[in-house]
Protein backbone atom coordinates (compact mmCIF):
# COMPACT_ATOMS: atom_id res chain seq x y z
CA UNK A 1 0.00 0.00 0.00
CA UNK A 2 3.09 2.69 1.20
CA UNK A 3 6.04 3.24 -0.61
CA UNK A 4 9.01 0.82 0.90
CA UNK A 5 12.07 2.23 2.41
CA UNK A 6 15.77 0.75 3.41
CA UNK A 7 16.92 2.92 6.77
CA UNK A 8 19.51 4.93 5.41
CA UNK A 9 23.56 3.23 6.55
CA UNK A 10 25.79 5.46 7.78
CA UNK A 11 29.01 5.71 5.33
CA UNK A 12 32.15 4.39 6.72
CA UNK A 13 34.64 7.48 7.70
CA UNK A 14 38.41 7.53 7.52
CA UNK A 15 40.93 10.25 9.16
CA UNK A 16 42.17 12.57 6.43
CA UNK A 17 44.81 10.84 5.24
CA UNK A 18 43.40 7.52 4.83
CA UNK A 19 40.58 8.98 3.01
CA UNK A 20 42.99 10.40 0.40
CA UNK A 21 44.94 7.58 -0.04
CA UNK A 22 41.34 5.45 -0.63
CA UNK A 23 39.46 8.00 -3.04
CA UNK A 24 41.61 10.59 -4.02
CA UNK A 25 45.44 9.55 -4.69
CA UNK A 26 44.74 7.03 -7.17
CA UNK A 27 46.32 6.14 -10.23
CA UNK A 28 43.69 7.25 -12.63
CA UNK A 29 43.27 10.67 -10.87
CA UNK A 30 47.39 10.83 -10.62
CA UNK A 31 47.56 10.55 -14.10
CA UNK A 32 44.84 13.04 -15.17
CA UNK A 33 47.03 15.68 -12.72
CA UNK A 34 49.97 15.31 -14.13
CA UNK A 35 48.63 15.80 -17.76
CA UNK A 36 47.11 18.64 -16.79
CA UNK A 37 50.27 20.08 -15.41
CA UNK A 38 52.19 19.41 -18.28
CA UNK A 39 49.38 20.77 -20.40
CA UNK A 40 49.75 24.08 -18.40
CA UNK A 41 53.10 24.46 -18.72
CA UNK A 42 53.31 23.68 -22.46
CA UNK A 43 51.35 26.75 -22.82
CA UNK A 44 52.77 28.93 -19.77
CA UNK A 45 56.51 28.37 -19.30
CA UNK A 46 56.10 30.40 -16.17
CA UNK A 47 54.74 27.48 -14.66
CA UNK A 48 57.27 24.99 -14.73
CA UNK A 49 58.83 26.40 -11.67
CA UNK A 50 57.02 24.52 -9.35
CA UNK A 51 59.40 21.81 -10.20
CA UNK A 52 61.98 23.82 -8.94
CA UNK A 53 60.37 25.79 -5.56
CA UNK A 54 61.65 23.58 -2.54
CA UNK A 55 59.58 22.63 0.18
CA UNK A 56 59.99 21.86 3.28
CA UNK A 57 58.07 19.33 6.01
CA UNK A 58 57.00 21.52 8.84
CA UNK A 59 54.07 22.94 6.43
CA UNK A 60 54.92 21.02 2.66
CA UNK A 61 55.79 17.35 3.39
CA UNK A 62 53.61 16.15 0.72
CA UNK A 63 56.97 16.14 -1.23
CA UNK A 64 60.20 18.10 -1.34
CA UNK A 65 59.23 20.38 -4.04
CA UNK A 66 55.96 22.39 -4.62
CA UNK A 67 55.09 19.78 -7.64
CA UNK A 68 53.57 17.66 -4.86
CA UNK A 69 51.17 20.14 -3.18
CA UNK A 70 49.37 20.61 -6.90
CA UNK A 71 49.59 17.36 -7.51
CA UNK A 72 47.25 16.41 -4.16
CA UNK A 73 45.04 19.70 -4.85
CA UNK A 74 44.48 18.47 -8.60
CA UNK A 75 43.50 15.26 -7.72
CA UNK A 76 40.95 16.19 -4.82
CA UNK A 77 39.35 18.01 -7.08
CA UNK A 78 39.34 15.49 -9.99
CA UNK A 79 37.70 12.88 -7.49
CA UNK A 80 35.19 15.29 -5.88
CA UNK A 81 33.96 16.22 -9.08
CA UNK A 82 33.84 12.48 -10.37
CA UNK A 83 31.58 12.19 -7.40
CA UNK A 84 34.07 9.33 -6.18
CA UNK A 85 35.07 11.68 -2.73
CA UNK A 86 32.57 12.29 -0.41
CA UNK A 87 33.70 14.73 2.27
CA UNK A 88 31.00 13.36 4.83
CA UNK A 89 32.90 9.97 4.71
CA UNK A 90 36.61 12.37 6.21
CA UNK A 91 36.00 10.96 9.96
CA UNK A 92 37.05 15.17 11.19
CA UNK A 93 34.03 16.22 9.13
CA UNK A 94 31.57 13.18 10.32
CA UNK A 95 32.28 14.08 13.81
CA UNK A 96 31.18 17.71 13.46
CA UNK A 97 26.76 16.66 13.00
CA UNK A 98 26.11 20.66 13.27
CA UNK A 99 28.17 21.36 9.93
CA UNK A 100 26.80 18.45 8.15
CA UNK A 101 24.26 20.57 5.75
CA UNK A 102 27.44 23.40 5.18
CA UNK A 103 29.62 20.28 4.46
CA UNK A 104 27.56 18.80 2.11
CA UNK A 105 27.52 22.47 0.23
CA UNK A 106 31.28 22.58 0.14
CA UNK A 107 30.85 19.55 -1.91
CA UNK A 108 28.78 20.92 -4.43
CA UNK A 109 30.54 23.92 -4.74
CA UNK A 110 34.11 22.27 -5.44
CA UNK A 111 32.18 19.99 -8.20
CA UNK A 112 30.24 23.13 -9.53
CA UNK A 113 33.18 25.45 -9.54
CA UNK A 114 36.26 23.25 -11.25
CA UNK A 115 36.93 24.81 -13.73
CA UNK A 116 37.70 28.32 -11.24
CA UNK A 117 39.39 26.16 -8.61
CA UNK A 118 41.31 24.54 -11.75
CA UNK A 119 42.75 28.02 -12.26
CA UNK A 120 43.03 28.86 -8.57
CA UNK A 121 45.50 25.75 -8.04
CA UNK A 122 47.77 26.84 -10.59
CA UNK A 123 48.15 30.48 -9.69
CA UNK A 124 47.71 30.77 -6.12
CA UNK A 125 51.29 29.63 -5.25
CA UNK A 126 52.69 30.77 -8.97
CA UNK A 127 54.63 33.31 -6.94
CA UNK A 128 56.70 31.33 -4.50
CA UNK A 129 59.61 30.71 -7.00
CA UNK A 130 60.08 34.64 -7.02
CA UNK A 131 59.67 34.79 -3.65
CA UNK A 132 61.79 32.02 -2.23
CA UNK A 133 63.87 32.30 0.86
CA UNK A 134 65.99 29.64 3.10
CA UNK A 135 67.61 29.31 6.24
CA UNK A 136 69.06 26.60 8.49
CA UNK A 137 70.13 26.41 11.77
CA UNK A 138 73.49 27.18 12.85
CA UNK A 139 75.89 23.84 13.00
CA UNK A 140 73.24 22.08 10.47
CA UNK A 141 74.31 20.59 7.70
CA UNK A 142 72.51 23.00 5.78
CA UNK A 143 74.12 25.66 7.49
CA UNK A 144 77.94 24.11 6.12
CA UNK A 145 76.30 24.65 2.44
CA UNK A 146 75.62 27.76 2.83
CA UNK A 147 71.49 27.87 3.50
CA UNK A 148 72.18 29.82 7.61
CA UNK A 149 70.95 33.48 7.43
CA UNK A 150 73.09 35.75 6.37
CA UNK A 151 73.23 34.38 3.21
CA UNK A 152 76.76 35.53 1.02
CA UNK A 153 74.80 34.15 -1.77
CA UNK A 154 72.18 34.69 -4.18
CA UNK A 155 68.78 33.25 -3.61
CA UNK A 156 69.10 31.63 -7.02
CA UNK A 157 72.51 30.20 -6.40
CA UNK A 158 70.57 28.52 -3.44
CA UNK A 159 68.00 27.22 -4.89
CA UNK A 160 70.24 25.32 -7.69
CA UNK A 161 72.35 23.97 -5.01
CA UNK A 162 69.14 23.10 -2.90
CA UNK A 163 68.33 20.97 -6.27
CA UNK A 164 71.61 19.43 -6.87
CA UNK A 165 71.36 18.20 -2.93
CA UNK A 166 67.73 16.54 -3.81
CA UNK A 167 68.57 15.20 -5.97
CA UNK A 168 72.08 13.69 -4.96
CA UNK A 169 70.00 12.28 -1.50
CA UNK A 170 67.45 10.86 -3.88
CA UNK A 171 69.54 8.97 -5.97
CA UNK A 172 71.23 7.53 -2.47
CA UNK A 173 67.70 6.76 -1.26
CA UNK A 174 65.94 5.32 -4.32
CA UNK A 175 63.20 3.57 -2.64
CA UNK A 176 61.83 6.38 -0.73
CA UNK A 177 58.04 7.84 -1.43
CA UNK A 178 57.66 11.58 -1.88
CA UNK A 179 56.48 12.31 1.38
CA UNK A 180 59.06 10.35 2.52
CA UNK A 181 61.91 11.72 0.99
CA UNK A 182 61.21 15.45 2.22
CA UNK A 183 60.90 14.19 5.47
CA UNK A 184 64.33 12.30 5.25
CA UNK A 185 66.03 15.25 3.36
CA UNK A 186 64.65 17.81 5.97
CA UNK A 187 66.15 16.22 8.44
CA UNK A 188 69.22 15.35 6.91
CA UNK A 189 69.82 19.31 6.04
CA UNK A 190 67.14 21.22 8.25
CA UNK A 191 66.89 24.25 5.60
CA UNK A 192 63.73 25.85 6.24
CA UNK A 193 62.16 27.19 3.06
CA UNK A 194 59.62 30.28 2.89
CA UNK A 195 57.95 32.54 0.60
CA UNK A 196 57.01 35.72 2.47
CA UNK A 197 54.31 38.04 0.44
CA UNK A 198 54.00 35.09 -1.94
CA UNK A 199 50.05 35.81 -2.00
CA UNK A 200 50.18 39.65 -2.99
CA UNK A 201 52.72 39.05 -5.78
CA UNK A 202 50.79 36.46 -7.27
CA UNK A 203 47.78 38.76 -7.05
CA UNK A 204 49.53 41.94 -8.40
CA UNK A 205 49.83 43.29 -11.70
CA UNK A 206 53.11 41.89 -12.02
CA UNK A 207 51.01 38.58 -12.38
CA UNK A 208 48.17 39.61 -14.65
CA UNK A 209 49.80 38.21 -17.57
CA UNK A 210 49.78 34.51 -16.11
CA UNK A 211 46.52 34.66 -14.05
CA UNK A 212 44.96 35.82 -17.71
CA UNK A 213 46.63 32.77 -19.25
CA UNK A 214 45.55 30.47 -17.14
CA UNK A 215 42.24 31.73 -16.97
CA UNK A 216 42.11 31.46 -20.50
CA UNK A 217 42.90 27.66 -20.54
CA UNK A 218 40.42 27.15 -17.99
CA UNK A 219 37.93 29.09 -20.11
CA UNK A 220 36.59 31.48 -17.03
CA UNK A 221 34.23 34.16 -17.11
CA UNK A 222 34.95 37.72 -16.21
CA UNK A 223 32.96 36.89 -12.98
CA UNK A 224 35.72 33.92 -12.27
CA UNK A 225 38.64 35.96 -13.13
CA UNK A 226 37.33 38.38 -11.06
CA UNK A 227 36.92 35.36 -8.12
CA UNK A 228 39.99 34.00 -8.85
CA UNK A 229 42.14 37.25 -8.22
CA UNK A 230 40.50 37.21 -4.96
CA UNK A 231 40.97 33.70 -4.12
CA UNK A 232 44.34 34.32 -5.10
CA UNK A 233 45.37 37.58 -3.12
CA UNK A 234 43.35 36.53 0.28
CA UNK A 235 43.95 32.54 0.31
CA UNK A 236 47.08 33.09 2.74
CA UNK A 237 44.71 35.33 5.30
CA UNK A 238 42.07 32.92 5.40
CA UNK A 239 44.32 30.08 6.66
CA UNK A 240 46.15 32.65 9.39
CA UNK A 241 42.41 33.90 10.79
CA UNK A 242 40.86 30.40 10.99
CA UNK A 243 44.38 28.48 11.57
CA UNK A 244 43.58 28.58 15.83
CA UNK A 245 40.22 28.95 16.08
CA UNK A 246 36.37 30.23 14.64
CA UNK A 247 36.35 34.16 14.66
CA UNK A 248 33.42 35.61 13.50
CA UNK A 249 34.94 39.19 13.49
CA UNK A 250 37.55 37.74 10.59
CA UNK A 251 35.03 35.96 8.83
CA UNK A 252 32.81 39.45 8.52
CA UNK A 253 35.68 41.06 7.26
CA UNK A 254 36.02 38.66 4.57
CA UNK A 255 32.25 39.06 3.49
CA UNK A 256 33.03 43.04 3.65
CA UNK A 257 35.99 42.47 1.49
CA UNK A 258 34.03 40.72 -1.42
CA UNK A 259 31.04 43.31 -1.03
CA UNK A 260 33.57 46.20 -1.49
CA UNK A 261 34.79 44.70 -4.78
CA UNK A 262 31.50 44.61 -6.12
CA UNK A 263 30.47 40.82 -5.71
CA UNK A 264 28.12 38.40 -4.38
CA UNK A 265 29.93 38.02 -0.85
CA UNK A 266 27.89 34.72 -0.56
CA UNK A 267 29.40 32.84 -3.67
CA UNK A 268 33.24 34.41 -2.87
CA UNK A 269 32.75 33.02 0.71
CA UNK A 270 31.92 29.34 -0.65
CA UNK A 271 34.98 29.86 -2.75
CA UNK A 272 37.06 30.42 -0.50
CA UNK A 273 36.24 27.68 1.53
CA UNK A 274 36.40 25.37 -1.27
CA UNK A 275 40.05 26.46 -2.10
CA UNK A 276 40.71 26.58 1.65
CA UNK A 277 40.22 22.70 1.85
CA UNK A 278 41.59 22.39 -1.04
CA UNK A 279 45.38 24.11 -0.30
CA UNK A 280 45.48 23.34 3.56
CA UNK A 281 43.45 20.31 4.27
CA UNK A 282 44.36 17.88 1.44
CA UNK A 283 47.12 19.63 -0.50
CA UNK A 284 48.97 20.62 2.43
CA UNK A 285 50.78 17.43 4.25
CA UNK A 286 52.46 19.26 7.99
CA UNK A 287 54.88 17.30 9.67
CA UNK A 288 56.63 17.81 13.41
CA UNK A 289 57.09 16.07 16.71
CA UNK A 290 57.37 13.27 14.42
CA UNK A 291 53.75 12.79 13.19
CA UNK A 292 51.69 14.09 10.20
CA UNK A 293 49.16 16.42 10.82
CA UNK A 294 47.02 17.51 7.88
CA UNK A 295 45.13 21.07 8.76
CA UNK A 296 41.16 20.44 8.68
CA UNK A 297 40.37 21.91 11.85
CA UNK A 298 40.85 24.98 10.08
CA UNK A 299 38.27 24.64 7.05
CA UNK A 300 35.94 23.47 10.31
CA UNK A 301 36.64 26.85 12.08
CA UNK A 302 36.22 28.84 8.77
CA UNK A 303 32.42 27.21 8.75
CA UNK A 304 31.97 28.01 12.71
CA UNK A 305 33.29 31.63 11.97
CA UNK A 306 30.51 31.99 9.68
CA UNK A 307 27.77 30.81 12.55
CA UNK A 308 29.50 32.99 14.80
CA UNK A 309 29.24 35.78 12.35
CA UNK A 310 25.48 35.82 11.61
CA UNK A 311 26.52 36.88 8.22
CA UNK A 312 24.10 37.48 5.24
CA UNK A 313 25.25 33.69 4.34
CA UNK A 314 24.55 32.54 7.25
CA UNK A 315 21.35 33.81 7.90
CA UNK A 316 20.54 32.54 4.03
CA UNK A 317 21.74 28.77 4.94
CA UNK A 318 19.56 28.60 7.88
CA UNK A 319 16.49 29.37 6.22
CA UNK A 320 17.63 26.92 3.76
CA UNK A 321 18.39 24.42 5.89
CA UNK A 322 14.93 24.74 7.78
CA UNK A 323 13.37 24.75 4.43
CA UNK A 324 14.75 21.50 3.77
CA UNK A 325 13.77 20.30 7.04
CA UNK A 326 10.41 21.11 6.65
CA UNK A 327 10.07 19.05 2.92
CA UNK A 328 12.26 16.13 4.53
CA UNK A 329 9.57 15.81 7.39
CA UNK A 330 6.89 16.07 5.30
CA UNK A 331 8.44 13.11 2.54
CA UNK A 332 8.91 10.82 5.33
CA UNK A 333 5.26 11.01 6.28
CA UNK A 334 4.11 10.80 2.96
CA UNK A 335 5.77 7.82 2.58
CA UNK A 336 5.06 6.54 5.20
CA UNK A 337 1.06 6.34 4.86
CA UNK A 338 0.49 9.64 6.90
CA UNK A 339 0.00 12.84 5.13
CA UNK A 340 -3.20 14.39 5.55
CA UNK A 341 -5.38 13.11 3.26
CA UNK A 342 -3.85 9.60 4.25
CA UNK A 343 -4.70 10.56 8.23
CA UNK A 344 -7.64 11.48 7.48
CA UNK A 345 -9.20 8.91 5.58
CA UNK A 346 -8.07 6.20 8.39
CA UNK A 347 -9.70 7.96 11.02
CA UNK A 348 -12.95 8.81 8.89
CA UNK A 349 -12.13 12.65 10.39
CA UNK A 350 -14.79 15.44 9.49
CA UNK A 351 -14.08 19.01 8.25
CA UNK A 352 -13.16 20.93 11.30
CA UNK A 353 -10.22 22.33 14.27
CA UNK A 354 -10.22 18.59 15.00
CA UNK A 355 -8.18 18.15 11.98
CA UNK A 356 -5.41 20.30 12.92
CA UNK A 357 -5.32 18.98 16.44
CA UNK A 358 -5.05 15.25 15.04
CA UNK A 359 -2.25 16.30 12.42
CA UNK A 360 0.24 17.90 15.29
CA UNK A 361 -0.02 15.41 17.44
CA UNK A 362 0.95 12.25 14.55
CA UNK A 363 3.86 15.10 13.35
CA UNK A 364 4.89 15.04 17.43
CA UNK A 365 4.70 11.06 17.53
CA UNK A 366 7.19 10.51 14.80
CA UNK A 367 9.73 13.86 16.23
CA UNK A 368 9.57 12.14 19.54
CA UNK A 369 9.99 8.65 19.94
CA UNK A 370 9.08 9.49 23.60
CA UNK A 371 5.68 11.09 23.00
CA UNK A 372 3.08 8.61 23.93
CA UNK A 373 1.01 6.50 21.79
CA UNK A 374 -2.18 6.40 24.33
CA UNK A 375 -4.36 8.35 22.32
CA UNK A 376 -7.00 6.00 20.36
CA UNK A 377 -6.81 8.21 17.21
CA UNK A 378 -2.72 7.15 17.27
CA UNK A 379 -3.37 3.74 18.02
CA UNK A 380 -5.04 3.44 14.82
CA UNK A 381 -2.04 4.73 12.77
CA UNK A 382 0.81 2.80 15.17
CA UNK A 383 2.05 1.09 12.63
CA UNK A 384 2.20 4.30 10.36
CA UNK A 385 3.98 6.04 13.35
CA UNK A 386 6.32 3.45 13.70
CA UNK A 387 7.41 3.06 10.25
CA UNK A 388 7.88 7.00 10.15
CA UNK A 389 10.11 7.42 13.21
CA UNK A 390 12.45 4.60 12.27
CA UNK A 391 12.64 6.86 8.65
CA UNK A 392 13.16 9.95 10.08
CA UNK A 393 15.43 8.95 12.70
CA UNK A 394 17.41 7.64 10.19
CA UNK A 395 16.95 10.80 7.77
CA UNK A 396 17.94 13.05 10.74
CA UNK A 397 21.93 11.17 10.57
Amino acid sequence: MFDTFEPQKNKETYPLLQWMDKFVMKEVYLRQARDMMYEFEAQISELANMHRTPQSPKHHAEGPVMTYHLERMLCALLAIADGKADLMQIQEFASELNLKEAIIELQDTISENAATLKAFIFVHDSAKYDCLTFDAPARSKGASEGFASPQKMSVKYLNDRYIKLLKAFEIQHPNLSPVDLCVAFGQEYQIKTSYKGHDKVASSAAYSDLREQVADICRLTTRDREMLYLLVKEHINEISYFSKKPDGVRYKVMEAIAQKAGMDSGDVLDLQLASLFLDAAVGSLAYHDGGFDPDVKVVINMLKSEELSGSLKNQARQSRLEDKKRKTFKSVLESCGLGSEDIFEILKTPFGAKRAEILAKVEDAVRYPEFALDNPELQKLYPQIQKARLLYQTKKR
